[in-house]
């Protein structure tokens, strides 16, 4: 898989391809996208699984279109993205600028030749003899 954005293409892909299967172009004309992003996208899910490519029966001339459907484990990872995606990473400016100031904290530390993890355990062992933990 991807980047977040291509794991978005793919549970769209696979959404819409679990209602009923369709070709590419029709798939590219449903998601607005270009028909070679459509085409690589799938290329990559056909590898991970996710989806078959049969080419349709038919006997008009030419060449056939290929049919798009959802395997048993594309309904597994679409169920898994739809849960995930009720669940996001929530944070507001306050928790930003302290990750912020953490990470700038540990360069810092790491500027003096301190490794952070052992500041942390000393830090951790001066408040517990003190007795604030």
């Amino acid at each position: 898989m991807g980047n977040k954005m291509s794991l978005e293409v793919e549970a769209q892909i696979l959404f819409i391809v679990k209602k009923h299967p369709v070709g590419v172009r029709e798939l590219s004309k449903i998601m607005r996208r270009r028909t070679q992003t459509i085409v690589s996208t799938i290329k990559r899910m056909t590898t991970a699984g996710l989806i078959e490519v049969q080419p349709e029966e038919t006997h008009r001339k030419g060449r056939p279109r290929q049919i798009i459907s959802a395997t048993m484990l594309g309904d597994d990872y679409l169920q898994a993205f739809k849960k995930l995606k009720i669940k996001p990473l929530r944070s507001n400016r306050y928790d930003l600028a302290k990750a912020k100031r953490d990470a700038e904290y540990v360069n810092r530390l790491v500027a003096r030749g301190r490794e952070p993890y052992d500041a942390f355990l000393e830090l951790n062992s001066l408040v517990r003899n003190r007795g604030d933990i």
